[in-house]
Parts: structure tokens; sequence; C-alpha cells
């Protein structure tokens, strides 16, 4: 994955965090919770795409 896709990625869980503000203030408990378990699944899987392309292009490196 080349950097600039590596960096989107990470925007992409930058503006995620930025969500959590606005789930916060939500008054509804099942639905902040319904969310709050989205937002983190998707910075989670976000995060390991990255650090699994960081890690093979490590690993292709080495190998060259």
């Amino acid at each position: 994955m080349p950097v600039r896709m590596q960096m989107e990625q990470l925007q992409r869980v930058a503006s995620l965090c930025t969500a959590l503000e606005w789930v916060t203030s939500c008054p509804d408990v099942s639905a902040r919770d319904a969310v709050l378990r989205l937002i983190g699944e998707e910075v989670s899987a976000t995060i390991q795409g990255v650090i699994y392309s960081i890690e093979s292009e490590r690993g292709a490196s080495e190998a060259a």
C-alpha cells in the first residue's frame, strides 16, 4: 500500500475519532453504544490494515 493510501486510512481514523465527540452527547444509550461499537471496529480495522501494509512492505524490502 503506497504511503498516500496509508495516510488516507489514518485520516479516516482521525475523522472517526472526531465522530466520537458527537456520540458522547447522544442521549440514547442504546444508540450511543451501537455507534461506539461500530466506530471502534472501523478504527481497529483501519489501523490493522495500515500495520499489515507497513509490515508487508518492510518484509519485502528486507527480502530484497
